[in-house]
């Protein structure tokens, strides 16, 4: 961030807050508190009325109010895939007020990027919040199960997401490196994006590629570069985000699970139960029951292999016979070892 945009952005933090530290300002903006006093010394010198209190920090003075503040289109269009997240998180009043705030951001903007919103809206999709929805295991596309980091590649680190809103909705050709989480080999590949979708937590870019001459789901975090080309596509010639994922099998094809966890078990499954599909649970006398929504049932029965004997499936078939397989392969892999 250079300096102008530093000292705007810490007028605007400065109006938000009754009163803020040189040590808080310098930790948000990743500078020097000598040079946040450089920055506060420049607002004073234009006129900003700046009020500080030794041992409390800085305040504006009361009579002091801002311009009306615009929205950039960027800034704009995060609120849109916030908006989005959202939706599986929040509760509808909620929820409600968050769009009515958005709409009212919509309302300011010029209708150049109204245009850009309302098509960057139509590619976005967002399955809800923990769902596991296996495009990739079921189609064999490149990226196979949620990541915990590997060599190379910061785990949740979906860098191009900005870039990929623009290549979106300008329909341009991108060359992309690409790191498959089930070969760990790295591709160069020319991808023709239709939408971002996010699932497992992560967001995926679904696109057109040239290399395989076939729709591909690529995981942002393993993008590696990203490279807007000159040439664009035809907006008709490919699927609509929405036209690709209602094609994709199974996407209603998942397994309704109840599984019960001894309350010392229940205690250790906190976050990681929201990866397979978790939909609700209710707490009895012997432990607690949770209900599940999974499409990959043996993904999902390694995962209960860990808690041993203190997890019991009460519907689930297939869950139960992945878990009495992986049993028996443990069994008689670890029967005839000593130590």
């Amino acid at each position: 961030m250079n300096r102008f945009d530093r000292v705007t952005s810490l007028l605007l933090l400065l109006q938000t807050r009754s009163v803020v530290t040189a040590r808080f300002l310098s930790e948000h903006f990743a500078v020097s508190e000598r040079t946040i006093y450089r920055d506060i010394r420049t607002l004073e010198n234009a006129g900003v009325p700046i009020g500080a209190e030794a041992g409390v920090g800085y305040f504006l003075e009361k009579s002091y109010r801002l311009p009306p503040v615009s929205f950039t289109l960027d800034e704009t269009a995060a609120l849109l895939l916030g908006e989005r997240l959202l939706v599986s998180g929040l509760d509808a009043h909620s929820l409600q007020d968050f769009r009515q705030a958005l709409n009212k951001v919509r309302a300011v903007i010029d209708r150049s990027d109204k245009d850009y919103l309302s098509s960057l809206d139509a590619d976005i999709e967002v399955f809800p919040t923990g769902s596991h929805f296996p495009l990739d295991e079921l189609n064999q596309h490149d990226q196979t199960e949620p990541s915990t980091g590997s060599e190379g590649v910061p785990s949740g680190s979906d860098r191009w997401l900005r870039d990929c809103r623009s290549a979106l909705v300008r329909r341009q050709v991108v060359e992309i490196d690409y790191l498959a989480l089930s070969s760990q080999q790295q591709t160069t590949r020319q991808i023709e994006p239709i939408g971002l979708f996010y699932y497992s937590w992560h967001w995926h870019l679904i696109a057109w590629c040239r290399l395989r001459e076939g729709y591909r789901d690529f995981r942002l975090d393993r993008i590696l570069s990203f490279a807007p080309q000159p040439e664009q596509f035809a907006r008709h010639s490919r699927l609509t985000l929405q036209q690709y994922l209602n094609e994709q099998p199974g996407r209603e094809e998942l397994l309704e699970t109840e599984v019960l966890f001894s309350p010392r078990a229940a205690r250790f499954v906190e976050e990681q139960r929201y990866l397979f599909g978790f939909v609700d649970e209710e707490r009895q006398q012997d432990g607690v029951r949770m209900r599940f929504l999974t499409p990959v049932p043996e993904y999902m029965a390694r995962w209960l292999l860990q808690y041993i004997d203190e997890v019991d499936i009460i519907h689930g078939d297939a869950i139960r016979a992945a878990l009495q397989s992986y049993s028996a392969r443990l069994s008689a892999h670890w029967g005839g070892k000593t130590s």
